[in-house]
């Protein structure tokens, strides 16, 4: 039997992984609240395959101790909530793969886990919950990118035999900057058009796209990101390669009528931009725009995306 795993977040990436994991025979338990439903399998399809496998299911800390591996799969705002779970499941020898956005990984979970031991993974795949307990997964390319050190490495062991294609990033700081150019801005758009990945195609959309993503390019040079040119084109091309009806985490949140994500993605943008003296007046637009959505109106029950275009 492999090593016990906890993922802490049950949303979209966390069931993947988690069922990824446990498929491949790790004792897995997912980390949840004690007022969500309980997940005792998941429903994982991919390419219109469709797989069922048993996890454990944790609704409080005290109902989990220490694991050698911990997947960390919340939200950037949901840090905090993943941190009373991070007190129970880490030891000396646990190794935590934070598997979420951003580009301060080890930053953000440094008051519960030493840097030496986390391991910052950049997510790829297209994740979306279809119900409780399942998933549906689109893969293009690469699934997760881990830093060329000793943490990236463990974790890519532990994710790779797991059918994952994890690819080793020599230059992890362009990375996580070329996946936050695709984050900070496909998510806002998305979320705030109500549409999915065909939204791009629009001319106006586009030249929209094409000034924040030149915007967030700046910010992540200076930040010490190799980003050429055309960096832009390739996460345009990226987004133009996307499986038909690939969303966003940002815009399935909306529609679910949960708290966006957006302070972490575009805010930590602007932040770092007025850091470095650096203007960017599309990024600040959106951020005010997406930040304005009454996500309260919709809490506690989904909407169609017909209704959030009205």
């Amino acid at each position: 039997m492999n090593a016990p795993v906890a993922v802490v977040g049950p949303g979209s990436v966390g069931l993947a992984l988690a069922a990824r994991l446990a498929l491949h025979g790790h004792p897995v338990t997912l980390c949840g609240r004690s007022n969500s439903p309980v997940v005792p399998a998941i429903e994982l399809t991919e390419q219109s395959t469709r797989r069922s496998v048993d996890v454990g299911w944790g609704g409080e800390p005290h109902d989990v101790g220490p694991v050698p591996w911990v997947v960390v799969t919340t939200k950037l705002h949901q840090t905090g909530s993943a941190g009373v779970w991070l007190e129970r499941l880490v030891d000396r020898d646990t190794l935590v793969v934070a598997a979420q956005n951003g580009v301060d990984h080890r930053e953000r979970l440094a008051p519960w886990v030493p840097a030496h031991r986390v391991a910052p993974a950049l997510v790829y795949f297209n994740a979306e919950r279809r119900g409780r307990g399942q998933v549906e997964v689109r893969h293009s390319g690469p699934d997760l990118a881990v830093d060329d050190d000793d943490p990236g490495r463990r974790a890519r062991l532990l994710l790779g035999p797991a059918g994952l294609q994890v690819e080793i990033a020599t230059d992890f700081t362009t990375a996580a900057w070329r996946k936050l150019m695709v984050n900070a801005v496909a998510n806002p758009v998305t979320a705030l058009t109500c549409r999915r990945v065909d939204v791009f195609r629009e001319p106006a959309v586009r030249a929209l796209t094409r000034t924040m993503l030149s915007e967030v390019a700046a910010v992540g040079r200076a930040e010490g990101a190799s980003l050429p040119d055309g960096a832009v084109d390739d996460v345009l091309a990226w987004l133009d390669a996307r499986p038909t009806g690939a969303g966003s985490s940002m815009l399935d949140d909306r529609l679910a009528g949960r708290p966006l994500e957006y302070d972490g993605l575009l805010g930590a943008v602007v932040r770092r931009a007025g850091q470095h003296g650096l203007g960017v007046p599309a990024c600040e637009a959106a951020l005010a725009l997406v930040s304005a959505l009454d996500v309260t109106t919709f809490t506690g029950s989904s909407i169609r995306e017909s209704q959030c275009r009205q």
